[in-house]
C-alpha cells in the first residue's frame, strides 16, 4: 500500500522516536520532537490513529502511546530508511584490524569480525561457516612432532587450514621408522584429497581401510591413527553451529530484560542447525533483513535479523549478520552489515 507523505513523515518519526527511547510514542511528543513539521499534535494523532487501523503501528496498552508494527517496520526498511554509513574513521580502524590478522584459522577470523560488528552496531553478531558439503581437503601434510607426536595440517579448500597434534604411540612409530610416516601420508593424501569435509566424517567400512600396498606394519598402523585423525577434524569442523559473539547485548535490550524471553532466543541463536540454514538462505545474494513474524524460526519472531554473504574470490561461503530486537537502529545496522561483510571477504580472499 502507497501511503501519503504526511502519513509516511509520521511513521518515520514513530520508528526513530521508538528506537531512541523504548517507550510508545504520542501525538505530542512527536509535535515537539518535530516541530519543523509545521503539523498540530491533534492533526498528528490523526495521523496516528490512521496508521494503526492501516496496521503499521499498534497501541501496547489503552492509554499508551503507539508502537511500530513489524508491517511498519518493514515499510520503514523498504522505503523511509536514512542509511548512516561507519564514521570513516572507524571504518579505517576497522580495516587496519583486520589487516593485521595473518592467521590462517577461519574461526578466529570469524569471531573476530563477529566481535568487531558487535562493538560497532551494540546487537549480537552472528557468522555461519561454509558449509563441509562445499569444502574439500586440499592437502595433508604430516610432520614429526618430538619423540612421541604427529603433527597433522590439513590444508582446506577454503584456504585454511586445521592442524592436530598427535601424541602416543603412533609418534613412537612415525619416530622408529621415519619412511613409514611418509608412506602414510602419501597414501592418505592420495585417497582422501579432494574429498568434501561431509564424506570425510561420515566414511564407514571399506574406505577406512588401509590400501593394500602398504607392506609395512609401521606405516598401516601411522595410516589408520591419520585417517582417524582426519575424520575428527572433519565433524569439528562440520558442525552445523554458527560464530556468536556479543550475546550479553541481548540483556541491554528493554525488551528482553525477561529472562524467560531471552532464554528461547539465546537457545536457539547457539545451538539450532534450523537457524544456521534460515541465516544462510537470508544472506543470499546480499543485504537482508528479517523482521519479526517473518523470521521462519519460531523463538526469532520478536527480533529481527541483519544479514549478508560473504565472499572467498567470487564464492560465496558464509553469512554474517546481527540479531536485534524489531525495535533495532536499522539506519546504522544494514550499512555496518554491509561493510564488515566486504572487509570479512576481502581478508579472506587475500589469505586464501
Amino acid at each position: 500500500m502507497v501511503l501519503d507523505e504526511r502519513k509516511q513523515q509520521v511513521l518515520q518519526g514513530v520508528v526513530w522516536s521508538y528506537v531512541e527511547t523504548a517507550e510508545p510514542v504520542g501525538s505530542e511528543n512527536l509535535a515537539q520532537r518535530y516541530s519543523k513539521w509545521g503539523v498540530k499534535s491533534a492533526t498528528i494523532r490523526n495521523t496516528l490513529a490512521d496508521l494503526a487501523e492501516l496496521g503499521y503501528l499498534k497501541q501496547p496498552h489503552t492509554s499508551a502511546g503507539r508502537i511500530p508494527s513489524d508491517m511498519g517496520y518493514r515499510f520503514y526498511v523498504d522505503h523511509l530508511i536514512v542509511e548512516t554509513d561507519p564514521d570513516e574513521r572507524v571504518a579505517q580502524q576497522t580495516r587496519d584490524q583486520l589487516d593485521q590478522e595473518r592467521t590462517e584459522n577461519l574461526e578466529r577470523i570469524l569471531r573476530q569480525t563477529c566481535a568487531m560488528l558487535s562493538q560497532m552496531t551494540r546487537y549480537t553478531t552472528v557468522a555461519t561457516r561454509p558449509q563441509p558439503t562445499d569444502t574439500n581437503l586440499r592437502q595433508a601434510f604430516v610432520a614429526p612432532a618430538g619423540g612421541d607426536a604427529i603433527l597433522l595440517v590439513a590444508l582446506l579448500s577454503t584456504g585454511h587450514s586445521e592442524t592436530r597434534l598427535l601424541a602416543g604411540a603412533v609418534g613412537k612409530r612415525a619416530s622408529d621408522e621415519p619412511a613409514a610416516l611418509t608412506t602414510a601420508s602419501n597414501a592418505m593424501n592420495l585417497l582422501w584429497v579432494g574429498r568434501t569435509l561431509d564424506a570425510i566424517s561420515t566414511a564407514s567400512g571399506d574406505d577406512l581401510l588401509p590400501p593394500g600396498d602398504l607392506a609395512s606394519e609401521h606405516a598401516r598402523a601411522i595410516y589408520v591413527v591419520l585417517v582417524d585423525a582426519l575424520r575428527h577434524m572433519a565433524r569439528t569442523v562440520s558442525e552445523n553451529r554458527p560464530v556468536v559473539e556479543g550475546a550479553r547485548e541481548m540483556f541491554r535490550q528493554p525488551e528482553f530484560h525477561d529472562v524467560q524471553r531471552l532464554d528461547p532466543v539465546l537457545e536457539t541463536i547457539q545451538s539450532t542447525p534450523q537457524f544456521v540454514d534460515a541465516v544462510n538462505l537470508h544472506g543470499h545474494g546480499g543485504v537482508t533483513v528479517v523482521i519479526g513474524a517473518e523470521n521462519e524460526v519460531e523463538p526469532l519472531r520478536e527480533c529481527s535479523v541483519v544479514t549478508s554473504s560473504y565472499y572467498i574470490g567470487t564464492r560465496e561461503r558464509g553469512t554474517l549478520g546481527v540479531i536485534g530486537p524489531t525495535r533495532m537502529d536499522y539506519d546504522r545496522t544494514i550499512p555496518a552489515v554491509s561493510f564488515m561483510a566486504r572487509c570479512l571477504s576481502d581478508l579472506l580472499t587475500r589469505t586464501a
